[in-house]
Formats: C-alpha cells, structure tokens, sequence
C-alpha cells in the first residue's frame, strides 16, 4: 500500500512540476529574437537593421527636405516584433560643389541615444543604426544645408 502511495505521489509530483513550468518574463524577447534573427528592444541599439529587424518594417513617419519637394525624404522605420527603430533618408541629392550632404539621425526620447548616417553621394541613401524602444519613443530627424538655407526637420514621437 504504502509502494503504491509513493508512487502516485511521484506521479502527482511530476505531473504538478510540468503543470507549474510557466513561459519566463522574456518569452516575447525569445519568441521576437528568434522570429527576427537577430535582437529585441535595447539589445538592438547600434546594430544594422538591414541584418536584424528589417523584415516586418513598416514606415511610421515622414518628411522631405524642404518640406514638400520629394527630395532628401526621411522616413522613421519601426520594427514590431523588434520593438525597434532607425531613420532613412532617401534620394539625397545635393549639390557638391554648394552644399553639404544631408544627415538623417534616429533619436531616442528617454536617454537621447541616437545614430546618424550621412548621404555620401548625391542622390544617394542611408540608414542609421537601430535604437530599442520597447515602452519609450524615439523620432527620426533630418538635416540638409542648401548652401543658403539650412532645412531641418523631425518626424513625429512614435
């Protein structure tokens, strides 16, 4: 009798270890990290999203330099299962002799972290280094010297 007891109370004990095995506080970071390859939130700062987050962008924001020409577009790219975000600026033309080549930068809100990436040839693109935003906002800024004028501008917080 007493045999059969301990037996069922190992079988109780195994069966209630496997009942309390519960998902850990970063089962969205493991299931996100594996999804994307790559990183999740603040495990992202600094790193190219061409390689890590890219696949679920979605464009959250953005604005051209001057406001309205189509030139020099700067675009917020956010990553959901990252949580994620960088700046890209798109058609970078400038004149080389006149002007000096636009900028784009990624800005975190909560620390100021950012990264900034310059056009290196006119017409040209770039992208900046992620920053993790998982709770925080960030926005994406954009800087173009015309020789004359100075354009700057800024996305939204997202």
């Amino acid at each position: 009798m007493r045999r059969d007891i301990a037996a069922v109370a190992g079988v109780l004990a195994l069966a209630a270890g496997a009942l309390t095995i519960a998902p850990s506080a970063h089962a969205t970071e493991t299931t996100a990290t594996t999804l994307t390859g790559g990183c999740w939130s603040t495990g992202c700062d600094g790193k190219d999203p061409s390689t890590n987050c890219q696949g679920d962008a979605v464009t959250v924001g953005s604005f051209s330099l001057p406001q309205g020409s189509g030139y020099r577009v700067v675009e917020m790219r956010y990553s959901p299962s990252c949580e994620a975000s960088w700046a890209r600026l798109s058609n970078g033309s400038y004149d080389v002799h006149n002007a000096a080549p636009p900028y784009t930068k990624i800005i975190r809100n909560s620390d100021g972290r950012s990264y900034q990436c310059t056009v290196q040839t006119s017409g040209g693109s770039c992208y900046t280094a992620m920053v993790g935003d998982h709770n925080v906002t960030s926005y994406a800024y954009g800087w173009y010297d015309a020789g004359v004028v100075v354009y700057t501008g800024r996305t939204a917080n997202y």
